[in-house]
């Protein structure tokens, strides 16, 4: 690991969409065009290919060019974070070096979905993984998605071997078990980030790094602001960013993910176009719905800036 230099863990990092024109390609005008704007907001990171990215409707090729897409459209503002997780270890060893050399700054490895490998065989696949690259590395738990969880002591097994694992990206939802990630690694502390936003102030209270969640496309200047008053000690100003945050919450629930996500980018004027099939358009009534709960939190003020749209 010697002379990589290392990113800057922390803070608040989207999750990327992958917006899609109506014929369901990717649209690359309307990416930047996004990108652009959640950097003018201030995020400290971006994050691609994860599940508010669609990554299982993506085809491998589409994998590989989104990374190189947004590693240009980044032009090293922010540190880019890409999952390269797979349901096969050949595969995912395969796209982390090709991320590696496309100019990923962290890897993320979501753990292989669909299957349920026992904490042995996740721990060999981790192992694997790290040691075919020499960027930091960042185990990704979302057993709600992904069908399995990780354990901090399949974590400790791992960092004893690999010193580029570098933290989690844990979306359980579980305060207590994202703090068992930070410290399940004698002699280091792992950079771990949160999903869900009524977790972002009580996690980085207790040393958690940041939050990577899928909201922040929408709300990028809300969690920011919120992120940086807990950082400048305002105690008071991050409370009240937290209870506005905590709105969001309720939004994932209305229809099929991540299809509110991009229905509330819209909604602000960013252009995130549909989801591919067969995630399908919200209904009316749940649309009424996810405009009450960004007005409660404050649409206008904080969650976020149009941008223009794509030429």
């Amino acid at each position: 690991m010697k002379g990589v230099p290392k990113p800057s863990l922390q803070g608040i990092v989207p999750a990327l969409v992958t917006p899609f024109r109506e014929d369901e390609l990717i649209d690359y005008d309307a990416w930047q065009a996004i990108i652009d704007a959640l950097i003018g907001a201030g995020v400290d990171g971006l994050f691609v290919g994860g599940s508010s990215g669609e990554f299982c409707s993506l085809e491998m090729d589409e994998r590989r060019v989104s990374m190189r897409f947004c590693r240009q459209a980044v032009r090293g503002r922010v540190p880019l974070y890409g999952n390269v997780g797979c349901v096969t270890t050949r595969d995912t060893v395969k796209l982390a070096r090709h991320a590696e050399e496309v100019g990923v700054d962290v890897v993320v490895v979501v753990t292989p979905y669909y299957l349920r490998p026992s904490p042995q065989e996740l721990a060999e696949h981790y192992i694997e993984v790290c040691q075919a690259v020499r960027l930091p590395v960042l185990g990704y738990n979302f057993p709600q998605h992904g069908g399995v969880g990780i354990c901090p002591e399949t974590v400790a097994q791992v960092g004893a071997r690999c010193e580029n694992l570098a933290g989690m990206k844990d979306s359980s939802g579980r305060l207590e078990l994202a703090l068992a990630y930070r410290n399940c690694v004698p002699g280091r502390e792992l950079a771990v980030f949160v999903g869900p936003e009524k977790l972002i102030l009580p996690a980085l209270e207790q040393g958690c790094a940041g939050a990577v969640t899928g909201c922040a496309n929408f709300a990028p200047r809300l969690l920011v602001a919120l992120y940086q008053a807990f950082r400048e000690g305002n105690r008071a100003e991050a409370g009240r960013l937290d209870a506005l945050a905590g709105e969001l919450d309720e939004v994932s629930g209305l229809h099929t993910f991540p299809s509110v996500i991009k229905e509330a980018m819209k909604m602000l004027g960013l252009p995130a176009g549909v989801c591919r099939r067969p995630v399908g358009t919200m209904p009316p009534n749940a649309r009424q719905k996810l405009a009450a709960v960004l007005s409660r939190a404050g649409m206008g003020a904080h969650l976020g800036s149009a941008c223009p749209a794509p030429k």
